[in-house]
């Protein structure tokens, strides 16, 4: 988790310990997907392949699975790094899953391959308008919000107004973290010729563009729209964490800590031309991360309930 998601490796552990193994678990294994998806030297007809081969391995039903494990381990090569590791020890992260509650697996696997089903055919389709974003947004994070809200309505036994206020908002609160995390990822994107996510056409603005300091203007006013967008994400935000239960502390701290940094963030990256023109990814910096931890649920409440006044 340390090496894979440095952010969540940082959050999972405040969960509450009824649920804090399920999350980790699932989390790489979303990962795993997700590296299959977008990382590596693959071609594409290879990336579907491989990606479907990891929800074969993720059924519950699954009996069989020996020579399915050597088939993903040995794509290990491909990637470097953590990613390379994790790969490696997908026979690892399938034995984590088997012991995990049948009612939880099934959960985690339904999810994991509604995200699947969507990043395929993203992995083929440009995002060019705001619609696409929300679309792709909601497979790749929305997803990660469906399966915490079902596990947390399974073992809290939540029902009544909060299960549908938290069943509600749950894919605006994935697209928020996924849409800053877009935002600020837009120079490496593009340098490293990755797929990036802005969706320049509906922004009128293209890729040599935003990164030309002779269109700074147009890509200020594209950084405008984008933060805009994210920004009416927040009222979903405070409407899911006020139907989180009291009793699950664990979780309350999560969620808060997790968008405080989201809002921190997209304040540090808002009108700033370093987005575009910078050496360096803009992070926020680990004093500003520790204060967050120190008062994360009213960080986070303030900053939203800023954005709505």
């Amino acid at each position: 988790m340390q090496k894979v998601s440095r952010s969540f490796a940082l959050t999972v552990p405040l969960l509450d310990k009824r649920i804090r193994e399920p999350v980790m678990i699932t989390y790489l294994l979303d990962r795993l997907l997700d590296s299959f998806e977008d990382e590596g030297e693959i071609d594409n007809k290879t990336r579907k392949e491989n990606m479907d081969n990891v929800i074969i391995l993720f059924n519950p039903e699954l009996k069989n699975e020996q020579k399915l494990i050597s088939k993903i381990k040995g794509k290990a090569g491909h990637f470097d790094g953590p990613v390379k590791k994790l790969v490696k020890n997908t026979d690892k992260l399938k034995k984590c899953f088997d012991i995990l509650d049948p009612k939880i697996q099934d959960i985690s696997f339904r999810w994991l391959n509604e995200m699947n089903s969507g990043m395929k055919y993203y992995i083929d389709q440009r995002v060019n308008t705001f619609s696409q974003l929300n679309e792709y947004c909601y497979y790749v994070a929305g997803t990660v919000g469906g399966f915490l809200t079902d596990l947390l309505i399974e073992v809290g036994g939540i029902e009544g107004e909060n299960k549908k206020v938290l069943e509600k908002n749950f894919v605006e609160s994935g697209l928020f973290l996924q849409k800053v995390n877009i935002i600020r990822d837009i120079k490496l994107d593009i340098i490293n010729h990755r797929k990036h996510y802005w969706p320049l056409q509906e922004l009128g603005i293209t890729e040599e563009e935003i990164i030309d300091p002779a269109y700074e203007d147009k890509a200020l006013e594209a950084l405008s729209k984008m933060v805009d967008d994210v920004k009416r994400h927040s009222k979903a935000l405070v409407d899911y964490y006020q139907a989180i239960p009291q009793e699950w502390s664990g979780y309350r701290k999560f969620y808060s800590v997790n968008n405080a940094m989201g809002y921190a963030t997209l304040k540090l990256v808002d009108g700033n031309t370093d987005l575009f023109y910078g050496d360096k990814k803009l992070k926020i910096k680990k004093t500003k991360v520790l204060k967050i931890l120190a008062v994360s649920e009213e960080s986070f409440l303030k900053k939203a309930k800023a954005v709505l006044n």
